[in-house]
């Protein structure tokens, strides 16, 4: 004991009931003293010879009178109460002489445990502070905490003989024994009491998260399944969610307005809520576990809806505001152990459940939300209490099962229609998030996107306003009414290829970029790329991330290949040059130290050489490290690789040469380019000498920032195609905006900040080689990004097989841009290696900027390479289509001529074209015969859709006619005997 309070450990010592011996308790059910064995675990006091209960342990504030009172009981365990610490209690329990394949595994699962905590708190494992005990492999580890956390346990089971383990977090209002006895009567040992308080490692709430992450995938690797709590909430649990799940989700998602009046707990951002047995002051040890979803009390074994849990652990005033009112007694009722039997203190007054819910609904809407009558039940009122949350019942009840019209759904709607049908967003967004997502994804590629999430809430508090549900809307579409055509010209809309999306780059970066655009009149897209294949190149093969959540062996380094395409005079190149300034003088210093000392062994060489009797042997030729080459050819390049295993940056002036000087610009050179693309994947490569022999490198990764010039990258996207060379680039497009560089002072905070990071990027060595892994949230957040992408591939209008090769590429892409940002995070923070999991802010950040990165592959793609032959015919009539407002239907016939190319006994090409049209709700079938489709109702809504681009269409058909009759008049004339006077030649 005084070893603990000389570490500091004072404020959160208890004494325990020692365990075998007889510890008294009062029954909350009855009232009555009763006798318990001790397990030696409970925070108790001793009076008149017998252990008893240690009234409100949990809030004491232990005294010097205390200690001295402590010190005479005899053989107390020792305990602390965590709030300020906390505590993994590993509960794998594996005796010592236990063997075989189910208790190496779990000896496995401690090892990769202990390895977690480590990794993430930065200590080597044999300096984690620990409680254990001789007889088993279960131990405690110990960690201060920077916030209040809430309580967390990860459940396992051993997939293979079934065995169960735990890993509990202790948190607020929890106890833990460190010295004593444990009931099997071995020794509780731990390292506190040469661990002082201010010595324990401490942790954030986020890296909690991703120890608990990184436990639960280790778990699984070793042969485990790990279990959460949340899995016993029996409900749906994938969307599409049915009607009354989405009301309680969406009650549950502003958990934080109304559950810390009802309970006493910790809340923040992390997904499982929980509070203890003691902090609830009720006998049964387990908590309830509060989640996004749902509530589970595992002690009473019951979930509960919102109003069941504040009818039981609320107690309400003559004003109707509700409280914690502690937790009643329990007790058996027919089937079930723990009903609410009574109340320990009568004075307490429970809500109803009607009662119940007009509070919470008012919480939730305001005051001016009517009562709920009484009798009123959760089940019962999901109508009104939907309305509480913005929701409408009937819409949650289409949204489940409404499919839309190909062409038609949300992600196409104009901002009008979409605030006409801001309840069918609304409903969407609860029923079926996922599928939100996707459209908020498209909606925010558009140009001009819609603020989706500000039509929704602004609905929602619209409907929580009303008196009443007031059922379906009244201006309602006829069912006739023709859906809305996509906008198959989407491709020629200008897009914003310049600004970039705010909060898209770490906010250093984004200071330097804006600086630095301004001053070099370029768009910031220009910087932007720049600077982050620079800080690619920096970071290198130093650091790795694993891209998916199970698949250890898919890492990918952090570098890229980008280009910059822009006429002459765009400021290309004094942009990747202010980019890339800091590894170019990192190289310098570098080349100078390594001149020196290798000058030094260049003349022992010499004097070795010359046989002088006291020269010794030279030793090695000293490597000169650098970051940066210039024009090479690929074997120079290898052997440059051979000595700098870390990656090299490319920076050429001309995109082609960068081809050319590698042996990849040719018609022939595929072997070239195989071997270019393994540049691209980092690992080994060997190439054959000319003279000779062969050069191999173990790590080559290349990072490229190129430029070029629109007509030159058209040629070299005639070469190349859809091998694979250019679908790993990311190419930034010009915005044709003309700018000029404004003299103005650079930012210099953001530029010396910037400066520092990429040469610390660039010298520091990773203290752990293992890939770095995105917490369980970044994690989500990607592989929704991923997955959203991936869907890119049927975009209109885009070549398909050199479109889906860089779509494929993408996760790829945008994993390294994550990897780069949380490089770029550290450096910013002068931190010398890279914490090991990325945050869910830092991935939102890549996302975005990958996002906008997207639009520029869209538009390089449909600018640099022909579209399929499909959606070029059905562009082609769509645009006579327009010409032709008064066409209500059109045939086969029609279709080809107006289309000459489509003509023809083979109807595939039409019907292709057509399809498409169809697809894009332009046109529906109207009549078929033996070969297919023979004639198509038009869709009228194209002619107010498309306003403006009929007028383009007409007028470049006129301007057309024009040229064609001019070119007759002219043929006419190279054709006729006349003179050029018009008068008759007599000749």
């Amino acid at each position: 004991m005084d070893r603990l309070i000389a570490g500091g450990y004072l404020p959160m010592l208890r004494p325990c009931a020692p365990p075998g011996v007889a510890r008294i308790s009062r029954d909350k059910a009855t009232g009555a003293l009763v006798e318990k064995v001790s397990d030696g675990k409970v925070p108790s006091s001793y009076r008149d010879g017998r252990w008893g209960g240690l009234k409100g342990w949990p809030d004491l504030v232990p005294s010097p009178q205390h200690i001295e009172e402590w010190r005479q009981w005899p053989d107390p365990n020792w305990c602390l109460v965590a709030g300020d610490i906390g505590v993994f209690d590993l509960d794998i329990k594996i005796a010592p002489a236990e063997t075989g394949p189910a208790a190496n595994r779990a000896r496995r699962l401690v090892e990769e445990t202990k390895f977690a905590i480590a990794h993430v708190v930065g200590i080597a494992v044999e300096e984690l502070p620990l409680r254990w005990r001789a007889n088993s492999t279960s131990c405690a580890i110990f960690v201060r905490l920077a916030q209040p956390c809430g309580k967390k346990i990860l459940h396992f089971i051993d997939t293979e003989c079934g065995d169960r383990h735990a890993v509990e977090f202790l948190a607020r209002g929890q106890q833990i024994v460190v010295a004593g006895l444990h009931d099997s009567g071995a020794e509780i040992r731990s390292t506190l009491v040469d661990t002082p308080l201010a010595r324990l490692p401490s942790i954030t709430p986020g890296e909690l998260d991703a120890i608990i992450a990184a436990i639960s995938s280790a778990s699984a690797g070793l042969g485990f399944t790990p279990q959460t709590p949340q899995e016993k909430l029996r409900h749906d649990n994938k969307p599409p969610y049915r009607p009354h799940i989405a009301v309680l989700r969406a009650v549950m998602s502003r958990r934080a307005e109304w559950v810390p009046n009802v309970l006493p707990i910790v809340a923040g951002a992390h997904a499982e809520w929980r509070v203890s047995g003691a902090e609830l002051d009720r006998e049964l040890e387990e908590d309830i576990a509060v989640y996004p979803n749902g509530i589970y009390d595992h002690g009473t074994r019951r979930e509960h809806t919102p109003a069941s849990l504040i009818a039981e652990f609320g107690a309400i005033g003559a004003d109707g505001e509700i409280t914690f009112g502690g937790s009643p007694i329990y007790g058996p009722d027919g089937a079930e152990e723990f009903a609410v039997a009574g109340e320990p203190d009568p004075s307490i007054r429970r809500p109803s459940e009607s009662q119940a819910l007009t509070w919470l609904c008012r919480m939730l809407a305001g005051d001016h939300f009517p009562a709920f009558a009484e009798g009123a039940t959760w089940t019962s009122s999901l109508h009104t209490i939907g309305r509480a949350v913005g929701l409408r019942w009937r819409a949650l009840e289409a949204a489940r099962w409404f499919e839309f019209a190909e062409g038609d759904g949300p992600g196409n709607w104009r901002t009008d229609k979409l605030l006409e049908k801001a309840d069918t967003l609304a409903a969407l967004e609860a029923v079926d998030p996922e599928e939100f997502a996707r459209i908020e994804f498209f909606n925010d590629m558009k140009s001009e996107p819609a603020d989706l999430r500000k039509i929704i809430d602004d609905r929602r508090t619209a409907i929580t306003a009303m008196s009443d549900d007031p059922g379906t809307p009244k201006t309602t579409e006829a069912a006739d009414t023709p859906p809305e055509p996509f906008d198959i010209f989407a491709q020629n809309d200008p897009v914003d290829l310049s600004t970039l999306p705010p909060n898209c780059l770490p906010e250093m970066l984004q200071r330097w970029v804006r600086s630095e655009s301004r001053r070099k009149g370029t768009p910031e897209s220009f910087a932007a790329i720049a600077a982050v294949a620079v800080a690619a190149a920096a970071i290198g093969t130093s650091a790795r991330i694993q891209v998916r959540k199970f698949d250890t062996g898919f890492t990918q380094p952090a570098g890229l290949w980008a280009c910059i395409v822009a006429p002459p005079g765009s400021a290309k190149s004094p942009i990747i040059k202010a980019a890339e300034k800091p590894l170019r003088s990192l190289d310098s210093e570098w080349h100078r130290v390594w001149k020196l000392t290798h000058d030094a062994w260049e003349a022992s060489s010499q004097a070795y050489k010359s046989r002088r009797k006291d020269a010794p042997p030279p030793g090695p030729e000293p490597v000169q490290h650098r970051c940066v080459v210039d024009d090479v050819t690929l074997e120079k390049q290898v052997q440059l690789h051979a000595h700098n295993p870390r990656g090299l940056l490319r920076t050429p002036d001309e995109f082609v040469s960068l081809l050319g000087s590698l042996g990849a610009y040719k018609r022939t050179g595929d072997a070239d380019r195989g071997q270019m693309l393994r540049l691209f994947d980092g690992g080994a490569i060997s190439v054959d000498r000319v003279s000779g022999g062969s050069i191999r490198a173990d790590s080559a990764l290349m990072t490229v920032i190129a430029s070029s010039q629109p007509q030159k990258i058209a040629e070299v996207a005639r070469n190349l195609g859809a091998d694979g060379m250019l679908q790993r680039f990311t190419f930034i497009l010009d915005d044709d905006v003309d700018r000029r560089g404004i003299d103005e002072p650079p930012d210099e905070e953001a530029a010396v900040a910037y400066n520092m990071a990429i040469r610390l990027l660039a010298s520091s060595q990773p203290d752990d080689p293992a890939p770095i892994r995105m917490a369980p949230d970044a994690q989500v957040a990607f592989d929704t990004a991923a997955e959203q992408i991936v869907r890119l591939k049927s975009a209109p209008g885009l070549p398909t097989a050199e479109w889906e090769g860089h779509v494929a590429k993408f996760e790829m892409i945008l994993s390294r841009i994550v990897l780069v940002f949380h490089g770029l995070e550290a450096g910013f923070r002068s931190s010398h290696s890279l914490p090991p999991m990325v945050s869910l802010d830092t991935v939102a950040k890549a996302v975005l900027f990958g996002r906008f990165v997207l639009r520029h592959s869209m538009a390089f793609y449909s600018r640099y390479f022909e579209p399929n032959v499909e959606a070029t015919d059905a562009r082609g009539f769509a645009g006579y289509l327009l010409t032709k407002p008064d066409l209500a239907t059109v045939s086969r016939r029609a279709v080809g001529e107006a289309r000459t190319d489509l003509r023809g006994p083979n109807r595939r090409r039409l019907f292709a074209a057509m399809a498409e049209l169809e697809t894009a709700n332009w046109v529906a079938v109207n009549k078929r015969d033996h070969e297919g489709p023979s004639e198509w109702r038009v869709n009228a809504r194209i002619h107010q859709r498309f306003e403006a681009q009929a007028e383009r269409e007409k007028a470049e058909r006129a301007s057309r006619r024009k040229a064609i009759a001019a070119a007759g008049e002219v043929r006419k004339w190279v054709n006729s005997d006349k003179s050029s006077t018009g008068g008759d030649h007599d000749g």
